[in-house]
């Protein structure tokens, strides 16, 4: 990253001007018969091109006059780097990011389906990592520049934009109209119902999944439009008594979804026009390795484990068990 980079150079200029004035005043102390005061003064005075006058008198020694050439030479260099370098901190960052705004605002503005995650913490890298696993287009928004330039390298490609999402402005920005789905999860649940409720003004359409902390806060979430709300503390509680008492299938579940070498996940496929009234047999779902069907919802029914036979109607989704690459092959062919 070119942060690392320029204060590594930051960092390298200062020492080495450290360096020069400690030669500086080692050396005119050695000119001037140890008088350290003098010495360190003229060192200044050199390296600043101030020049008062010689406050060590240096015009019986050509030694001392080539030293204190090589001083003003080196230092004044070395001070300029540092100068450069640090103006490039400021002035550069503003330029980077204001370049990376537009680019990123133009690029979002063509996205249609993608899914927005509106803050960036331990939960909002979660999701994000897992859409980006899945394959799905994601834009990332969070109101601390820190959060999102110091994202891990799964998701440092994806574009991102740093802005308030209480506001319809930012919002619009992130293209919430032609969006899938969006992810509430800042720390403050007060500030999440406000996202909750801008979001769904904005958008009728788009499904809002919303954290809360505050299990109190679910009516007023609902009323704000929210489709889920999610409370971190209840599902970790869910998570340690399946701990407890199904070890195995959490076992299963976690190799299903960490497994580096197969990346499964439990999917579900809309059925679009072109295959209603066609039957599941017809899908060849058994050309897709890795891949199970386990379920049918229709009308908000599941038929578990369906039949071959099982004719399949437009919004039908089938709950598969499948790898993401599989997942968007089925779709693009069905839907």
């Amino acid at each position: 990253m070119w942060l690392i980079d320029v204060l590594r150079r930051i960092k390298l200029a200062g020492l080495l001007f450290l360096t020069i004035i400690l030669i500086g005043t080692v050396g005119f102390a050695y000119f001037s018969g140890g008088d350290w005061i003098n010495a360190f003064y003229m060192t200044t005075l050199t390296l600043t091109t101030i020049g008062f006058h010689e406050v060590i008198d240096l015009s019986g020694s050509p030694a001392g006059r080539m030293f204190t050439v090589f001083v003003a030479f080196s230092g004044i260099g070395i001070f300029t780097y540092f100068i450069s370098n640090l103006a490039a901190l400021f002035i550069e960052g503003d330029i980077r990011r204001s370049f990376y705004k537009r680019k990123m605002e133009k690029k979002i503005s063509k996205m249609e389906d993608h899914y927005i995650v509106c803050g960036l913490g331990r939960v909002g890298r979660t999701i994000a990592e897992e859409l980006a696993i899945t394959r799905r287009a994601v834009v990332l928004a969070d109101i601390e520049q820190d959060n999102l330039e110091d994202l891990p390298e799964e998701l440092s490609e994806l574009p991102w934009l740093v802005g308030d999402c209480t506001e319809e402005e930012f919002l619009n920005s992130l293209s919430i109209e032609t969006a899938k789905g969006i992810f509430i999860c800042t720390r403050e649940d007060n500030t999440n119902l406000v996202i909750c409720l801008t979001a769904r003004q904005l958008s009728s359409s788009i499904k809002i999944v919303v954290r809360s902390k505050d299990v109190n806060l679910t009516n007023k979430l609902k009323r704000a439009g929210a489709d889920n709300i999610i409370s971190p503390n209840h599902i970790g509680g869910i998570r340690m008594a399946s701990e407890m008492m199904h070890p195995s299938v959490t076992s299963f579940l976690d190799d299903m979804t960490r497994n580096s070498s197969i990346s499964t996940r439990i999917e579900e496929v809309k059925v679009g026009e072109k295959y209603s009234g066609r039957k599941i047999a017809d899908l060849n779902l058994e050309k897709y390795q890795h891949t199970l069907l386990l379920a049918v919802r229709e009308d908000g029914a599941y038929d578990y484990i369906p039949q071959q036979d099982r004719e399949l109607k437009k919004g039908s989704q089938l709950i598969l068990m499948t790898t993401p690459e599989n997942r968007q092959a089925i779709e693009d062919r069905i839907s």
